[in-house]
């Protein structure tokens, strides 16, 4: 631990290394200057000064840390895509691999011209980090914010004022489309969906970190796919016509794959994340086009 003598950014970095390497591994080097970056209340770590750190504060967080609290869950945020969101025990934390879906529906809404206006849903949003980050790259776009939990749609209203994205937003608390209006969802072009895709028996041997998540964010059912049916089986129902960008894991694509084929239901591409796996599908309905 920090004592309270006088010490240089570089020497506090160093000691947070020696603490935090044995419970964050190859992340150890982030979250020790994430750490000093927050008690200096700064942004960035390089824009610390050495007076500016607070020894007191870096101690709580690495008291929590050491203990197996993800980083992320002691100091509330999360950068993710250019932001860094708020984020709280009743939210699954932002993470790097979920920005793929960020990242193809802006490489897609490029290829759209004389695009007036761009509406679209992010849908079980948690902090709305999917959603606002979108809003943040397209001027002419306007999200509806889907969750069945209160206390997340709480988290993704801060994010939403923090980011200065009212005008450009709208919440709704809804078990996935059960109170979301039908003629709203008719003006939908895109829904993005981070939907708990876990299958139980795995959620149930998941790592202490991923399990300070809340289980309704992660629980996908006996084989993962329950949301992803419920989804599509509704959406099919009422004849949407917009796509769907899934974020899915290579622990349920097998199943997944062989629902859609069923449904016969088109997937327009796949694509892997940084770690090559199996990471997002784009779809159409069928007798939607």
């Amino acid at each position: 631990m920090l004592n309270n003598d006088r010490l240089s950014k570089l020497e506090i970095k160093k000691r947070l290394l020696e603490k935090l390497n044995t419970v964050s591994g190859n992340q150890a080097e982030q979250e020790s200057q994430i750490m000093i970056s927050y008690s200096a209340n700064k942004k960035n770590y390089i824009d610390v000064n050495d007076s500016e750190i607070d020894n007191e504060l870096i101690n709580k967080i690495l008291n929590e840390r050491i203990k197996g609290k993800p980083l992320a869950k002691i100091i509330n945020e999360k950068g993710f895509w250019k932001n860094i969101f708020y984020t709280d025990d009743y939210t699954l934390d932002p993470r790097a691999d979920s920005e793929i879906l960020v990242e193809q529906i802006l490489n897609d809404c490029l290829q759209i011209k004389n695009k007036n206006k761009f509406n679209f849903l992010d849908l079980c949003c948690g902090t709305g980090c999917l959603g606002i980050s979108i809003i943040d790259e397209l001027e002419n776009s306007f999200c509806d914010f889907i969750d069945v939990s209160k206390k997340a749609l709480s988290a993704c209203k801060k994010n939403i004022i923090k980011f200065e994205k009212q005008k450009n937003s709208m919440l709704f608390h809804s078990n996935l489309f059960e109170n979301y209006p039908i003629n709203r969802l008719k003006n939908i072009d895109v829904i993005v969906c981070n939907p708990p895709y876990i299958p139980t028996i795995n959620y149930l041997s998941l790592n202490n970190e991923t399990l300070y998540d809340p289980r309704i964010s992660l629980d996908g059912g006996e084989l993962g796919i329950d949301y992803y049916i419920k989804i599509i089986d509704y959406l099919i129902n009422v004849k949407f016509k917009g796509s769907l960008y899934f974020e899915i894991d290579p622990i349920i694509t097998e199943n997944m794959y062989k629902y859609l084929l069923e449904k016969g239901i088109k997937i327009v591409y796949k694509k892997v994340d940084y770690l090559s796996l199996d990471r997002l599908i784009k779809i159409t309905l069928p007798n939607t086009n």
